[in-house]
């Protein structure tokens, strides 16, 4: 779809539907692609940090507190 025509009005109505912000789709767009980019670093690395640390939490022996029961 070329960049300067609308999205047709039901696309836009059934994705509302389905819970999609599209504005912050449209806030999104009004960024730089360099922004945009970053950002999306930003997240990786808060992610892959998160996996990170369940990964050591999942890891770590057992307490003997912890197991006791």
């Amino acid at each position: 779809m070329p960049r300067d025509t609308a999205p047709p009005v039901g696309a836009i109505e059934d994705a509302l539907r389905a819970g999609i912000d599209i504005g912050l789709l449209e806030d999104n767009l009004r960024l730089s692609h360099e922004r945009r980019a970053l950002q999306h670093q930003d997240a990786l690395d808060l992610a892959l940090a998160l996996e990170r640390a369940g990964h050591a939490l999942h890891e770590r022996p057992a307490t003997p507190a912890a197991t006791a029961g």
